[in-house]
């Protein structure tokens, strides 16, 4: 069930691993408020109910408002202390690293929660791939990335605004809405739908949600692609 923020607040005092004053800058900075993402995403997905691999769950913002069954996925030991402490259950492990994916329960998840995390990776294709397993039969994907609008007017207005995703310095990666379905293909998903994060055309959206399930034919054609490639 979902927590309110004042109790979660309360809890986070209670029992944070770090000193007091890091502490109530976390609170402040973190769990002010619900993060954007989760509000948009809840109005469509039953993520309260559900049990969600959170794959880069830093505090936990999104994590402690996932179903039974939820588990963090993240790879700094003081953030893997602190959701501890909050009795939300998390993994140390790189998502990179298919070694430590393996402490991971397979099929156990009703949904993947990629959240502003695909970006700042070397190899995002793989580590969708590798992710594939965990899900339940009939579990879905949700990828939420930055893209970059295909609208000119719109790049120019959020620079104006000091919005900047996709500048180099930012990202390792930049997408535009046709380059992040494609990756999700490759990575053995079928995309379902791609849903703009605020109410707006696709084309003028600067962040988006890709809902995708696993796809076998895909899966297969995306090994079949990592064997040529490693026999080049």
């Amino acid at each position: 069930m979902e927590q309110a923020l004042d109790a979660i607040r309360e809890t986070i005092r209670a029992r944070s691993p770090l000193p007091a004053e890091e502490t109530e800058r976390i609170i402040a900075v973190r769990f002010d408020h619900l993060p954007r993402r989760l509000v948009a995403a809840r109005r469509r997905w039953p993520l309260g109910r559900s049990a969600v691999l959170d794959v880069g769950s830093s505090y936990g913002t999104c994590l402690i408002h996932f179903g039974p069954g939820s588990v963090g996925i993240e790879n700094h030991d003081e953030l893997v202390a602190f959701t501890r402490a909050l009795d939300l259950e998390t993994i140390l492990a790189d998502v990179e690293d298919a070694d430590a994916l393996a402490s991971v329960p397979d099929g156990a998840f009703d949904y993947l929660w990629v959240s502003d995390v695909l970006e700042h990776l070397e190899a995002p294709r793989l580590a969708l791939r590798r992710l594939v397993p965990k899900l339940k039969p009939g579990g879905s994907l949700l990828l939420q990335t930055s893209v970059l609008p295909r609208s000119r007017a719109a790049r120019w207005a959020l620079r104006r605004l000091g919005e900047r995703p996709y500048d180099a310095e930012v990202h390792y990666h930049q997408w535009t809405i046709d380059t992040i379905r494609h990756l999700v293909a490759r990575a053995g998903y079928r995309v379902v739908r791609v849903v703009p994060l605020l109410p707006a055309p696709v084309g003028v959206a600067s962040r988006v949600f890709v809902d995708a399930v696993p796809d076998t034919a895909l899966t297969e054609r995306a090994d079949l692609a990592v064997g040529r490639n490693l026999r080049h």
